[in-house]
């Protein structure tokens, strides 16, 4: 696929951009520490990183002075280039969360015979198409398209849960809330069906069950498949196994280790793996 391999040998111009305008001025000047200064040391202010609106995707597309091509092959939900993927689904739920108003079904999205309501499907496909090159009609596009929706609204649901519902006692939410997506009516609805205690013993449920994880992927909002083929040519040489997955998927960047429970796990799993027999 041409054009996904174009993207992603622009992908390296965006990081490197991006690590420009948040680094120093000089990246290639450091400072030595004067180790027999005393007092109070220098300090820079953490930097929070604003809401992703799909500011990657538009510097893509207007350096390419075009939109990106967005196929679905058939049998797929998702297109077969990984940073491609990642941008469809970034733009998906950016649509869900400003866009779409939240039921508290996912039946409820549904028309009598078990389609996506007409409305509702040709609002969320046409602001995603509007960020891509992607042909509406196709079976495959709109099998996407539907799957993305599924699987976006029950976490933007569970953004306004815990936004507006989960910090307040239930007789002090609010009635109105400041969603551009949603009327107060539609809001309201959802707040009740919070409120009942039946959902509230659910909730308490998956909370409890929740805190037993013990392997936290360390993979983000990537699936699975799409991390794998980010790997790159890390395992040109070698088909990785299992153990090696194990790891890429539980490798904290930010404490640059793996937690004591998955070092724990890790070192069972290679005591069980055979020694490899050497030929001759």
């Amino acid at each position: 696929m041409a054009n996904g391999a174009d993207l992603i040998a622009h992908c390296d111009d965006d990081n490197q951009r991006d690590n420009e305008a948040g680094g120093s001025t000089q990246p290639h000047q450091q400072s030595q520490p004067d180790s027999n200064f005393e007092g109070p040391q220098s300090y820079e202010e953490p930097r929070e990183r604003g809401p992703n609106l799909g500011k990657g995707l538009e510097r893509i597309t207007r350096r390419r002075q075009g939109k990106l091509p967005l196929l679905i092959p058939e049998g797929s939900l998702q297109p077969e280039t990984p940073l491609l993927a990642a941008k469809f689904a970034t733009e998906c739920n950016v649509t869900v969360r400003h866009h779409m108003p939240m039921f508290k079904h996912w039946k409820d999205y549904k028309d009598p015979n078990g389609n996506v309501r007409d409305g509702i499907f040709r609002n969320f496909a046409g602001k995603v198409g509007n960020k891509f090159q992607m042909d509406l009609e196709a079976v495959p596009v709109r099998k996407a398209c539907t799957e993305m929706l599924k699987c976006a609204t029950p976490q933007q649901r569970y953004r306004l849960k815990k936004e507006y519902f989960d910090p307040h006692a239930p007789h002090l939410v609010r009635r109105t809330y400041p969603v551009p997506s949603m009327t107060d009516d539609q809001l309201n609805e959802l707040v009740e069906s919070w409120k009942d205690p039946k959902r509230m013993g659910i909730s308490q449920i998956n909370k409890a069950n929740r805190a037993q994880v013990k392997f936290h992927q360390t993979t983000g909002a990537r699936s699975y498949p799409v991390h794998c083929g980010n790997l790159g040519d890390k395992y040109k040489d070698k088909q990785p196994t299992a153990v090696d997955l194990f790891k890429e998927c539980h490798y904290s960047k930010k404490k640059k280790g793996y937690t004591n429970v998955v070092l724990d796990a890790i070192t069972e799993m290679e005591k069980k793996v055979p020694n490899p027999i050497e030929d001759g």
